[in-house]
This record gives C-alpha cells, sequence and structure tokens, in this order.
C-alpha cells in the first residue's frame, strides 16, 4: 500500500473549514472506486487499511474517527476514502497546521491498499488534497512518508522536496532489562490519573516541549482548549500508563502513553519536562515508568518517534533500549501550485 502524509504547513494535521463531525458524500470514480467522504462506520475498515499499509503505529478505530471529528476550528480537517465493491480500499486527510501562527501551511496523507495500486486511486485521492487545500488558502503542503520508496516516488513525481525526517523506533518489552527507577530528592512521580485534574499545569510542560521540537516555525499559537482535543484527548489515553513527575504538589515533568491491548502495544504520546527542571533525569524517569508499567501489564511493544535534530529525546530512548526502525522522512511542496 501507498503510505503518504503530506503536510502542508506546520505541525500534524488537522481538518480545514470542518467544525464538526466529517460528512458523507458522493463522489467522483477512479480506478473503479468510489471516493466519498469518511462516515462513522468507515471506521474500522480505515483503521485496518492504515495497518496494513504500516504496522508500526497505534491505530484504531477511535483514534480514526477522533482526528475527523474532533473539531478544531483552524485544522479544517477533511478525510476521504476509496470504496470498491463495498470495501475501503484507498484513505486521504487534509488539514491544515493550527498550533503555529502563520496561516495557509497544510498537511495530508494518502493510503492505497497495494492490489489497488497502479489503478489512479492514489492521484485521485491526492487530488481532492491539494484543492481542497488550495481552495482554503493553503500554499504549502508537507506530508510524511513511512519507509514506502513507492510513496516517496509518489510525492517525488508531485514536486515535494524531502526536508528531513522523524526516526521511528521500538522497545521491545519482552526482552527488557530495565533499570529500577530513581529520582532526584524532593520529586516523585504519579500515575496521570491521580493528577488529571491539574489540566493547566500539564498543558504548560506540553507547551513548553512543543516549542523546543525541531521545526521551521515555533508552535506558539495553540491554547489549552486545543490541547484537551490533542494530546490530552485521545481515546486511548492510558491514565494508569502515563506518568507525571511533581516537586513537592507542582507537575514539572511528563510521559504521556497510548495503549492498544488488543495488539498489545502502546506509543509514546508526548515526553516532556518544563525548561527550569531538565537535565535532572526527570523525562528519564517518567518514561521509564510508562516502560515498566507497560512491561507489568503485558505489552509486548512500545513505539515512539522523533525528529532526527532531537537529540536528547534520542538520546534518552539509546539508554533506555529503544531500537530504531525506520526514518519517516518529511517531503514539502512549496508553493502548492
Amino acid at each position: 500500500m501507498v503510505l503518504v502524509a503530506l503536510v502542508l504547513g506546520g505541525r500534524p494535521l488537522g481538518p480545514a473549514c470542518r467544525g464538526g463531525p466529517a460528512r458523507a458524500a458522493g463522489g467522483r470514480v477512479a480506478g473503479g472506486a468510489v471516493i466519498r467522504e469518511l462516515r462513522r462506520e468507515d471506521a474500522a475498515a480505515v483503521a485496518a487499511l492504515h495497518l496494513a499499509v504500516n504496522p508500526h503505529q497505534l491505530e484504531t478505530p477511535e483514534r480514526v474517527w477522533f482526528w475527523a471529528s474532533r473539531g478544531l476550528e483552524r485544522e479544517q480537517w477533511r478525510q476521504w476514502v476509496a470504496e470498491a465493491d463495498e470495501e475501503i480500499v484507498g484513505s486521504a486527510w487534509a488539514g491544515f497546521e493550527w498550533s503555529v501562527p502563520t496561516p495557509g501551511k497544510g498537511r495530508f496523507w494518502v493510503a492505497v491498499s497495494p492490489e489497488r495500486r497502479g489503478r489512479g486511486i492514489g492521484g485521485t485521492l491526492y487530488g481532492f488534497v491539494a484543492e481542497y487545500l488550495r481552495r482554503r488558502g493553503a500554499w504549502r503542503a508537507r506530508t510524511n512518508v513511512d519507509a514506502d520508496p513507492a510513496g516517496e516516488r509518489f510525492v517525488a513525481k508531485r514536486g515535494f522536496e524531502r526536508r528531513g525526517a522523524d526516526r521511528v523506533s521500538a522497545f521491545d518489552v519482552r526482552r527488557a532489562e530495565l533499570p529500577e527507577l530513581s529520582l532526584p530528592a524532593g520529586f516523585r512521580v504519579e500515575p496521570l490519573g491521580c493528577v488529571r485534574d491539574r489540566v493547566e499545569e500539564l498543558f504548560a510542560i506540553c507547551a513548553a516541549g512543543e516549542l523546543d521540537m525541531p521545526g521551521d516555525e515555533p508552535e506558539t499559537a495553540f491554547t489549552l482548549e486545543d490541547w484537551k482535543l490533542d494530546d490530552f484527548g485521545v481515546p486511548d489515553l492510558s491514565d494508569e500508563g502515563s506518568f507525571v513527575v511533581l516537586d513537592d504538589e507542582r507537575a514539572v515533568s511528563l510521559a504521556l502513553l497510548c495503549v492498544d491491548p488488543g495488539r498489545s502495544l502502546a506509543y509514546n504520546q508526548m515526553t516532556a519536562t518544563l525548561p527550569e527542571f531538565r537535565r535532572r533525569g526527570l523525562a528519564l524517569a517518567a518514561k521509564l515508568a510508562a516502560v515498566r508499567w507497560a512491561a507489568a501489564n503485558g505489552f509486548e511493544r512500545i513505539l515512539t518517534e522523533n525528529d532526527e535534530a532531537n537529540a536528547g529525546m534520542l538520546a534518552i530512548n539509546r539508554r533506555l533500549g529503544y531500537r530504531p526502525l525506520y526514518d519517516q522522512t518529511k517531503w514539502v511542496l512549496e508553493p502548492l501550485l
């Protein structure tokens, strides 16, 4: 399958001009498939398609519908599927970078099942994406490609240029020899569920972490309410497997873990520390607490991805025992014609 995530602009995906649940609509025919908008009942088939394209991700029907329906206004998310013989054979979404101040930055992703490649379905889905983003004012497009030479050829043929990569890594919980959890004096670690009501403190940690993420523009435009619909709102965020480090009674560092028990799989959603508390091993301790919880609760693997320029987090991952799987390459089209 082709798994192409194209992002026009800044941060990970977001809808364009949606403001509500994805709408069902009739569409055009390509390669024997009808292109139409995503419906709630498509979520399971779309999640299965995405995992067939790339098994190295946490993807569930609930997560598919969460992104499509969360309703972040600046994201303007839209999503389509390609359906043939009552089967979902392609998927695409498009949106805008909502967490950066510069408008007009879009992103998207296209996937087509392997047996349906070469019939124009991916190109038609991309046409929907590009037209939608242009009409909404996008001047740039960005996407990611997950270890897929055909996907890289697909975007390069359309004028996209490679600009960096994220390192996708996995931790084999079954074979891990985990160190004991250690914290400096005065600090303690608690499960997210015990401190979930400290929303503003938790948001401050994540906001500080986003500012330090490598990228072409700092993510300074997102608010507490946005965050509640992003990292803090994902349906598979674990209250028991995510951990927060406290200095006395103040939350200062965290490691958020999302889980798919059916696949014995977990995913590091976010790890961050307030700037004034860094270089004390707090992020390492929070992430280690999450890993130890996963090991104790029957999970087999934890996935994560980090920008290849994020030396600090890559070092933490190596120290814990994460091993690289592949580089998720980033591709940009500017201007979007």
